[in-house]
């Protein structure tokens, strides 16, 4: 292909091959395993999970010691994550790019720790750097062909929090947190961002803030083994956005994110398969510019005028997550865990028409986990589409004269084939196809292939 001979080309042809090389010689992973890549926005939900079952790390049980800080209260782990790509097919130009992401994760249990009954801490540190496909080969797209590019290539505070139990049902989690860790959670299949992680922040990430960003808050959450409904409370501080390494602000807040949720756990048909039925909202207080009025209350085509302020704004979502065949395991008040068969996820997100450049998200995905010749891989197939706002797209159409298509919407297709390659280590080849990039009808069809990596230490 042309494009490997292009900027990082030669090293995205060389990390090609190796990750070839480990799909052909790989044998099925063992099943105490961290299967099938990150499974939510919060990277650190499975390097808990790792922490808690060492064998399934690359490190192993540092000669016990692992074992015994967690026996103690104390779970330590490390993830890093590689996603190279190359367009194959439109963009100004072939190329190819590659970008990286290191999570650290401490998880205190202070009922074993200091007789501390329901409380646990965490602190999560991440690192990004790399390159972005889409400003390298000039693609367009509204998101993300590599989920982990993005938010500053830097290191961050992305998790210091505080998590109480009151009993059975209630529990509250206050510190830094990342509003997509808890709220509008969609488990990450793919690497685009449309399929990964809580939908509202890829959309509209002014006001949503998704990992590895955090900021200050907290939530209130009644749980039972059926339902769940919680309510929280983030500052709107976009210091927060800082491309540096800090602690936290304590200043600079222009209002509040509030955001709420619930959801259902049901067992459908015979099989009683179980699925997650979750629909939330939100409303930022904060002010944010009009997307097509200026000040004087028309619209802005001939610029000077600064834009008209709203006073707040908001959005809401849908989220469905459906088993159709195959087994699974599950506990009281937790989703449950897939170990085998076909899943269906639905998403549906609407946010701030007067405020946002993408008003509306639909996507649909099929994921089966647990294939006949290696029953830890899955192949995933997600269909999704960003609709631009017709308000912008009216703005854009006025400015140019009137001339030429106005933005509509745009289409992602993503085909995965992951492979779990020991319980520590997963590959994941993908092929993407953007129709309609960045709602541009005009534009060609971009067709990105991508390799997606996982070493969990």
């Amino acid at each position: 292909m042309k494009y490997f001979t292009h900027g990082r080309g030669k090293f995205a042809i060389l990390y090609f091959g190796f990750s070839m090389y480990l799909v052909i010689s790989a044998q099925d992973a063992p099943a105490n395993g961290v299967a099938n890549g990150s499974q939510g926005d919060d990277a650190s939900y499975a390097l808990r999970n790792s922490a808690q079952h060492p064998a399934s790390t690359m490190t192993g049980d540092w000669g016990g010691y692992r074992t015994y800080l967690r026996d103690r209260g104390i779970d330590l782990a490390a993830a890093w994550t590689n996603e190279t790509a190359g367009n194959a097919t439109g963009g100004d130009r072939r190329t190819a790019a590659e970008t990286n992401q290191i999570a650290a994760i401490m998880d205190i249990d202070a009922e074993k720790l200091v007789k501390w009954k329901g409380a646990t801490f965490n602190f999560t540190f991440t690192s990004r750097w790399g390159s972005n496909l889409i400003t390298r080969a000039g693609l367009y797209t509204l998101q993300q062909p590599q989920e982990v590019w993005g938010r500053g290539q830097t290191t961050r505070l992305t998790g210091l929090w505080y998590n109480q139990k009151l009993g059975d049902h209630f529990s509250f989690k206050i510190g830094r947190l990342p509003t997509g860790a808890d709220f509008d959670n969609v488990p990450c299949l793919t690497m685009v961002n449309y399929f990964c992680g809580a939908t509202t922040g890829n959309m509209d990430g002014n006001r949503w803030l998704n990992w590895p960003v955090s900021t200050w808050g907290g939530y209130l959450k009644y749980n039972s083994p059926l339902w769940y409904l919680q309510a929280g409370a983030y500052e709107q501080n976009m210091r927060n956005l800082d491309n540096k390494f800090f602690l936290g602000y304590v200043h600079g807040a222009t209002g509040a994110l509030l955001p709420f949720e619930t959801g259902l756990r049901l067992h459908m048909g015979p099989h009683r398969y179980p699925g997650v039925y979750r629909i939330g909202g939100w409303i930022n207080t904060a002010s944010a510019p009009d997307i097509l009025l200026a000040t004087n209350g028309q619209p802005a085509v001939t610029g000077g005028l600064p834009m008209l302020e709203r006073g707040s704004s908001h959005g809401g979502y849908l989220w469905f997550q459906q088993q159709l065949t195959g087994t699974f395991t599950e506990k009281p008040g937790q989703d449950a865990v897939v170990v085998q068969g076909l899943t269906a996820y639905v998403t549906l997100t609407m946010v701030d028409k007067e405020t946002s450049p993408v008003s509306s998200q639909v996507t649909g995905s099929l994921r089966y986990l647990g294939l006949p010749w290696r029953r830890h891989d899955a192949i995933t197939l997600a269909v999704g589409t960003n609709h631009v706002n017709s308000r912008l797209a009216t703005l854009e159409w006025y400015q140019a004269g009137k001339k030429g298509p106005r933005r509509n919407s745009e289409f992602a297709i993503e085909t995965d084939y992951t492979i779990q390659f020991t319980p520590w280590v997963y590959i994941e080849p993908n092929v993407q196809f953007w129709v309609n990039p960045g709602g541009y009808t005009q534009r060609s069809t971009v067709t990105v292939v991508g390799m997606k990596t996982g070493f969990t230490f």
